[in-house]
Parts: C-alpha cells; sequence; structure tokens
C-alpha cells in the first residue's frame, strides 16, 4: 500500500552524502511551514535560529534556539509557525545504531530511549547556549567535506560526541517516561510485547495472565506499578498510537482503520480516538497532511504517557 504523505519520503539516497558514510549533517533555512513527512532513517534537528512548532504524534512543542529533537525511523513530523527558521539536522542510518554503536544503548539512555522500542516517539531536549555552540561545532564537522573522502572513523567520532551532548541535557521527565523493558517485571515485559506483536487481537486479562503464568490482580497490579496503567488501558494505548501513523502515513480508509487495530466498531473507533487525541480521526489526517498545528490534547497529570514501544502495523506490499 503506497504511504499517504504531503510531500514525498525522504529516502536515503537523496540525503546522505555520496561517498556512502552512513551519517550526514546539513543546515536548512525553513522559511515556510513543512508538511507532515517521515523517512527510514533516524533524524535529529537541532534548532540554531529562530522559532516555530514541531509537530509530531506527541502534539505541538514551541522551537528556539538550543531545541533539539530526535526522530525514531518511520515517524512522521512536521513543522508550522516558522520564523527565520533554521534548522541544523543529521542524518543516521539505523545499520550504523544497531551494529557498530550498538552499545549505546547502555552508554546512553536517551539512545536506549530512542532505539530499544520498535515505534518510539520523538524525544525533545533543549540545550544551553554553550552545549548548542559545542553541538554547532560537532555537526560542522560531520558536514565537512573539503577532504576528498571523509573518515568514518572521524565522521562516527563526532557523532558520538554529539550524542553525548544531547543525552546529558535530556531529562527523561520532561520527554515521554520510559522504563526499559529489560527492567520491567517479567510478566508485565512478556504481556506487552504480546499486545504489541498483535494489537488488534481480542485480548482479555485472562488471555494474558494465562500467557505469563500470573494471578489476573497480580497482573494488574504489576502493569500499574511498572507502566501507571492496567494492561487493556495499554492495549487501548498502542492501539490509538497504531491508528494515528496509519492515518498519517497510508491511505487506508478511515472507515477501515478501526478494524485495523481491533476496534471493529467504527463509532467506537471514533469516541476512542477522538478522547485519545482531542481530534476525530478524520481531523487529525486532515491536520497531519497540512501542517496545521495542534494535533491532540496534551495528557493530563492523572494519566500519564506510557512507554512507547509501538504496535506493529506494517503496511502490505
Amino acid at each position: 500500500m503506497a504511504l499517504r504523505r504531503a510531500r514525498p519520503r525522504y529516502e536515503r539516497a537523496a540525503v546522505f552524502n555520496p561517498d556512502g558514510l552512513p551519517v550526514w549533517a546539513d543546515r536548512h533555512r525553513l522559511p515556510t511551514d513543512v508538511a507532515a513527512h517521515d523517512h527510514d532513517f533516524f533524524e535529529i534537528a537541532l534548532v540554531t535560529q529562530g522559532h516555530g512548532l514541531h509537530i509530531a504524534c506527541d502534539g505541538d512543542q514551541p522551537l528556539q534556539p538550543g531545541s533539539a529533537i530526535v526522530i525514531p525511523p518511520n515517524q512522521w513530523h512536521a513543522y508550522a509557525r516558522c520564523e527565520d527558521l533554521v534548522v541544523f539536522d543529521s542524518f543516521i542510518a539505523p545499520e550504523l545504531i544497531d551494529s557498530t554503536l550498538s552499545f549505546l544503548d547502555a552508554e546512553l539512555p536517551l539512545m536506549e530511549t530512542v532505539h530499544t522500542s520498535s515505534l518510539p516517539l520523538p524525544q525533545r531536549i533543549q540545550l544551553s547556549a554553550y552545549d548548542l555552540s559545542l553541538a554547532i561545532a560537532e555537526l560542522h564537522s560531520m558536514s565537512d567535506t573539503t577532504c576528498s573522502r571523509r573518515s568514518r572513523i572521524q565522521v562516527v567520532g563526532h557523532l558520538l560526541i554529539y550524542l553525548d551532548i544531547l543525552s546529558r541535557s535530556w531529562a527523561p521527565d520532561h520527554a515521554i517516561p520510559r522504563r526499559s523493558i529489560a527492567r520491567l517485571h517479567p510478566a508485565v515485559s512478556r504481556a506487552a510485547q504480546l499486545m504489541e506483536n498483535e494489537p488488534a487481537r481480542t485480548w482479555t486479562l485472562a488471555d494474558l495472565a494465562a500467557a505469563t503464568a500470573t494471578e489476573r490482580t497480580h497482573l494488574v497490579r504489576l502493569f500499574q506499578r511498572d507502566l501507571g496503567v492496567p494492561p487493556i488501558a495499554y492495549l487501548n494505548r498502542l492501539r490509538g498510537q497504531a491508528a494515528a501513523r496509519l492515518l498519517v502515513q497510508t491511505d487506508v480508509p478511515i472507515s477501515h482503520i478501526g478494524a485495523r487495530v481491533g476496534w471493529d466498531d467504527a463509532g467506537y473507533f471514533a469516541r476512542r480516538f477522538k478522547t485519545a487525541y482531542g481530534l476525530s480521526p478524520s481531523a487529525y489526517r486532515n491536520r497531519a497532511l497540512s501542517g496545521a498545528t495542534r494535533h491532540h490534547s496534551s495528557t493530563t497529570a492523572a494519566e500519564p504517557r506510557l512507554p512507547v514501544s509501538g504496535a506493529r502495523f506494517d503496511n502490505p506490499n
């Protein structure tokens, strides 16, 4: 199924430098809004000048000099209300993080949060003026093409320093609260993985308890302790996130999306989605594709955001 986008998806061949290294950095001035788009690599956007809004599935966030956003692969995002906005982008091929830099998950909590989930949300950072200057220096070094061929070792070295600068300033309590799957109780980890693998399945608490060899009441207590919500609430959040992704990234008719994520009744799907995102499914799709703002209401203190590991709703071939 072809992806539905307001502008073409960014592909690696058009982004990475012809020297073939899996890291690239480039500076862009955004004089106008940028509609929703996605790409198949990691992007780190650092604002060096101006103001605007960054729009993603976790809401609209103001941008100012020093604002940095780590955007995982296959996550749509957009820019709005751009006022003299300059963004220094860096792009990283996923295989570099998966293989050569796999140790980063253990060293940098920021990268663990971004990398260990199959569909994590963007992570947002605000750098001080001093750290912003350090970060810009590393980005300039990554984008230096004065040599006939950039050294892989040098480029990766500058990337590591840049990631360390970002991670030092990243505060999990200012982003999406997330506990590593490795730190969850085994029953919670197993049940969460089952629901993420098959979110459209009609899971019941009895099913999950049997699959994890855990008594139902005890499983609910474990979920409340580790993730802040009961298992079925976690499942509903996964379905809502998957529906939001399908609305923005595909042409699947809205009437079919509810059934794809496990909500067969169209009216029930619409109510669930509006409760979670503050918009009807059609309004959410229209605003995302147009680059408009205010995609959904903010989460209240009584309903903490969940660690997002991402239900698997891959587009059919």
